[in-house]
């Protein structure tokens, strides 16, 4: 009778593994992935030339854990509902430190971030020295302190080139950052021997990518690049993007210009130009509201990308919460013109962004390309406009000076 009744349950347990329903749940298993841009926290951005319109916030906290918690409180609940969330950390954290640069906060920050439920955290960008490689070694110690891993920055080359790898559900994710410029210069490029932040050096990155290749199942890129204050990728930053997903990347995510850009699927890619800012102790009036980007993986594909706007302007900036009604209409709006002139469709359904990596690329051409890049993004036009004055003013200078020049030896001859 024993004998029976093990065959028999063997049966069963054979049936059922091999049975559609369980092939079924099995290809339905997925993991999330909620990715940010840009969080800083000093609230003391050093004032110059070009950043004398500064909103500060005046905000007092009974300490340091409260202050370090405030700019997630609204926005903690759209993070921990997913299984991993990213930013990028734009401020090197340490309380001892000699500040270089703009930004300097606090180490109990990194205890903030953990408290939000970030997972993993980009510090390749050009603030990450702002407080020299004592600070970024702070930045590094005190995010370790808390069990926040970090990519895009180490002690030397071998330790910045490491990627993160996550693995939920069955699914395997792999993280590498890099970043386009550094305020300090090249002398804040990690070397062999040297700490300091990842390059966008296409060679690093490739063989990056075949080195995590073959231990995950999507490899995730976090760029900090562009321009600053634009609103549209240049076409060394869109080349750097195909380029990365031809050599094996799966997902780009770029931060640094502070809007909101379009999206583009490129060979069924998606490529996440700038999603704007996240959090920061300052504020410009220009700056607009922004959005997260909900990646939904399965084993075999990213099955879409959801655009969550969430608020930026003024002081909402220090505590970002999920837009509803019009401002998410006109974020959404905005992101999804900007995706078609990316040749990316974008449907909005409600107050969410849906794009499906599969279908959203509309054809394109290079003479799409070409016509993309003839519109100039703002600070190039601001640019090639000053850079016009000066040369009209020299000019003028030069022909007013060359005129009373020839007028002097002409007096000087009939003499």
């Amino acid at each position: 009778m024993n004998k029976l009744l093990k065959v028999t349950l063997i049966a069963i347990i054979v049936f059922f593994v091999n049975s559609p329903l369980v092939a079924i749940a099995q290809s339905e298993s997925q993991i999330t992935l909620l990715a940010g841009g840009d969080v800083e926290w000093s609230r003391m951005a050093k004032e110059s030339l070009f950043h004398r319109d500064i909103i500060r916030y005046n905000l007092d906290f009974a300490s340091k854990k409260e202050e370090a918690r405030y700019p997630f409180q609204k926005i903690k609940p759209v993070l921990e509902n997913a299984d991993i969330a990213f930013v990028n950390l734009e401020t090197p954290l340490s309380d001892t430190a000699k500040k270089k640069g703009a930004f300097l906060a606090p180490t109990a920050f990194a205890t903030g971030l953990k408290w939000a439920e970030i997972d993993v955290v980009s510090t390749a960008n050009n603030h990450a020295l702002d407080a020299g490689v004592a600070g970024l070694k702070d930045t590094l110690t005190s995010l370790s302190r808390v069990g926040l891993p970090a990519v895009g920055s180490g002690d030397n080359l071998a330790a910045a080139r490491l990627p993160y790898i996550f693995e939920k559900n069955g699914i395997r994710l792999g993280f590498l950052a890099y970043t386009m410029s550094e305020n300090s210069g090249d002398s804040s490029y990690a070397k062999p021997n040297r700490a300091g932040v990842m390059p966008t050096d296409l060679t690093l990155i490739r063989q990056d990518i075949q080195k995590l290749r073959s231990k995950v199942d999507y490899i995730i890129l976090s760029f900090h690049w562009g321009l600053n204050d634009s609103e549209k990728p240049p076409f060394w930053v869109r080349n750097l993007a195909r380029k990365s997903i031809d050599s094996g990347a799966d997902i780009i995510l770029g931060h640094h210009p502070h809007f909101p850009q379009g999206i583009e699927i490129y060979k069924n890619k998606p490529i996440i130009y700038c999603s704007g800012n996240f959090i920061f102790g300052h504020n410009h009036p220009y700056w607009t509201d922004n959005f997260l980007a909900k990646f939904i993986f399965t084993p075999s594909q990213i099955k879409s990308i959801e655009i969550l706007p969430i608020a930026g302007k003024n002081q909402d900036l220090a505590q970002p919460f999920l837009l509803t009604g019009k401002r998410s209409k006109n974020i959404l709006e905005d992101v999804q013109n900007k995706s078609l002139a990316l040749k990316t469709k974008m449907q909005i359904v409600g107050d969410i962004g849906i794009i499906n990596p599969v279908t959203a690329a509309m054809p394109k051409n290079q003479i799409d390309d070409l016509i993309y890049d003839l519109m100039l993004p703002k600070p190039l036009w601001q640019l090639l406009l000053a850079l016009s004055a000066v040369g009209i003013v020299l000019i003028l200078i030069i022909r007013f000076g060359l005129s009373r020049l020839f007028r002097k030896r002409r007096r000087f001859a009939r003499r």
